[in-house]
């Protein structure tokens, strides 16, 4: 049976000060830092082989406390526990590390969660890990801890495998995504009822490591076809994983991904002057403009992947007698910035794609979450260029612009958010006069919330 908002909501309604629960991988050194930026207490749940990670980066100390030893401030503020029974013997704590043989294991203490007061951080690793399935079950129907963060929206990440994944609230929102090709899958392949003559990428779940996607790229349909057959023969895909992959045009450009952070708690405030010329310049309700406004942009990045970065900057020369097929697993991020004039797209399909989630699946996105996208040069038509900014075109005629078009959107604490932890997010920070990255930005909410007793409206 579904966890239901309102169930959630009545439970914070009794908590005297939130505990900020985070799955320890993926984003949670950041929504740490925030935590402990904020003055809220922290629980990172992790397993033997991923504790070292937090026993050897503790987010420790008060706010704003300058540290100059820092094993006898870790001493004093944080714990280490296999039990969350024992946390409640020890009440002066800030942090707790929770060692669990595996994360699934966190669904068995909901209870002695609740009772701790936590809030859970949603990440992709918590969507995997906990979520039992490609519907992300566990969560949706047994992990009765509140989330900052939409329960019913974790699942669309999970392409190919829902009715309604993110490709399909793309569609509702009106937003350029890539065009997908279909074809048919037999025993060593796949096959095209007709040859499409542009570049191809497979996305694919990996054939032995369910929680890893296989990415294909190939120049054409035939090429497509004999790259597939040969990750076949190497284990990678398999008939399971062809049946549930999506094939798609490339879009050619630089990757970026867009961090926003949507507030309810802001969609509810008077912006002034904004919200009036916002609601009066795009024709929208004053609610309507203060639900965009309050969809606040944060920080981009770019991501790195194994094997795939290394290769692309050899020679072509070496590039084409290299046999081994490249990885295309994210391995880091480094943040960057935008060409200004490109933003009002940006927030433009961000806001369409909110909007979408909040009339198709209530109450929609909440708190932080990610479009992922790839920046393209792209044909508008005739009498549309002003539309888009462009005063140079001649009147009714077509034209050229750059257009993000949504490859991935993660409805949940994105990983290259780690980028910005200790510095912020520059987009952030000069809006908040402060160091403000999207764990800073998470907790910020949280720490409003509770203060104004207004916790309800930011979890599901």
């Amino acid at each position: 049976m579904v966890i239901e908002r309102e169930e959630m909501q009545e439970v914070v309604r009794s908590y005297r000060k939130p505990v900020g629960l985070n799955l320890g991988s993926h984003s949670a050194l950041d929504a740490w830092l925030g935590q402990r930026d904020y003055n809220l207490k922290t629980i990172i749940y992790t397993t033997p082989q991923r504790a070292r990670i937090y026993l050897q980066n503790p987010m420790v100390g008060k706010p704003g406390e300058v540290i100059e030893d820092l094993p006898t401030v870790a001493r004093r503020d944080l714990i280490v526990v296999n039990d969350p029974a024992d946390i409640k013997k020890k009440s002066a704590w800030k942090s707790i590390i929770l060692i669990l043989d595996k994360y699934s294991d966190i669904v068995k203490y909901v209870d002695d969660l609740v009772e701790l007061e936590c809030i859970q951080i949603p990440n992709r690793a918590f969507s995997v890990y906990v979520g039992g399935d490609e519907h992300c079950s566990v969560i949706e129907n047994k992990f009765a801890v509140p989330i900052v963060g939409s329960r019913k929206l974790l699942k669309i990440e999970n392409r190919g495998e829902v009715e309604r994944d993110y490709y399909w609230f793309a569609e509702q929102a009106g937003i350029p995504y890539p065009k997908s090709h279909e074809y048919e899958v037999y025993e060593n392949g796949i096959n095209f009822k007709e040859y499409i003559d542009e570049p191809l990428l497979l996305k694919a779940e990996h054939a032995q490591r369910k929680f890893e996607r296989e990415f294909i790229f190939a120049a054409d349909s035939n090429h497509l076809e004999e790259k597939v057959k040969k990750e076949i023969k190497a284990g990678n895909l398999n008939r399971e994983s062809l049946e549930r992959a999506r094939i798609e045009q490339i879009v050619l450009g630089p990757h970026a991904n867009f961090n926003f952070f949507f507030s309810p708690l802001d969609a509810k405030k008077d912006w002034g002057d904004i919200d009036d010329w916002y609601a009066k310049l795009y024709n929208v309700s004053l609610e309507a403009a203060r639900i965009c406004l309050a969809n606040q942009f944060l920080s981009i990045d770019e991501r790195r992947e194994t094997i795939f970065d290394g290769l692309k900057r050899l020679p072509v020369d070496v590039q084409q007698k290299i046999k081994k097929v490249p990885s295309f697993e994210v391995t880091a991020h480094l943040s960057m910035s935008l060409r200004e004039s490109l933003l009002k797209e940006v927030h433009k399909f961000a806001d369409a794609f909110l909007l979408a989630t909040r009339k198709y699946e209530s109450p929609g996105i909440i708190g932080a979450w990610c479009l992922q996208t790839l920046i393209t040069w792209s044909k508008i038509g005739p009498g549309t260029a002003v539309e888009y900014g462009l005063y140079d075109v001649p009147e009714g005629k077509a034209a050229y612009m750059h257009i993000p078009v949504t490859q991935d959107v993660a409805l949940r604490h994105g990983g290259g958010t780690n980028t910005h932890m200790g510095v912020g997010s520059q987009y952030a920070n000069a809006k908040y006069q402060k160091r403000m990255s999207m764990g800073d930005r998470i907790a910020l909410e949280i720490r409003r919330a509770w203060e104004s007793k207004q916790l309800q409206e930011i979890v599901t």
